[in-house]
């Protein structure tokens, strides 16, 4: 997924408001901020990911590192109407109807050499990872509420309604 980006622009671009890991985990009881300050350290002299140190070092279930990160995403971007959004159908094309259903995907258009994906906080990690092995090319996401991505999905993958609602409750 890609950061924010810096601009040529004089114009100054609004940065979204920062979310830490971190301190998602603390406001969670997960961590104490000790633990949060000594990760930091730790992170900054070997360079792995934040929520990697909090599993190595603390003990933190994948499980709740990867809800925190969704949390911080989703804080940071906030969601997105699908329906919004310009569509390219040969990004469209990339998944077929059963990945797009199983995995609660859409590849919506390239921005600057980079596929636009829209999913939903809740299938976010699952999406992420598999984009990262289906998808040659830099990924980076956008989310929408689950009714707002059933819609579209029923919109550019349309499935009988019991298929739709079989992805529902197996993921």
């Amino acid at each position: 997924m890609r950061n924010v980006s810096q601009t040529n622009s004089l114009v100054p671009v609004p940065r979204p408001q920062s979310v830490r890991l971190g301190h998602l985990l603390v406001q969670q009881g997960i961590l104490r901020e000790e633990q949060v300050q000594h990760i930091l350290t730790v992170q900054s002299k070997i360079g792995r990911p934040f929520g990697d140190l909090a599993e190595r070092l603390f003990g933190v279930e994948p499980k709740i590192v990867e809800d925190a990160w969704v949390k911080q995403y989703t804080q940071i971007l906030g969601q997105t109407d699908p329906f919004s959004l310009a569509v390219d159908p040969t990004c469209l094309a990339l998944v077929n109807r059963r990945q797009a259903w199983q995995f609660s995907v859409a590849p919506v258009r390239r921005d600057e050499n980079e596929l636009l994906l829209l999913t939903t906080p809740r299938h976010l990690v699952r999406a992420s990872n598999f984009a990262a092995h289906v998808f040659p090319e830099s990924t980076f996401f956008r989310v929408a509420d689950e009714n707002a991505m059933r819609a579209f999905l029923m919109n550019h993958y349309p499935v009988p309604q019991h298929l739709a609602d079989l992805a529902d409750r197996l993921h």
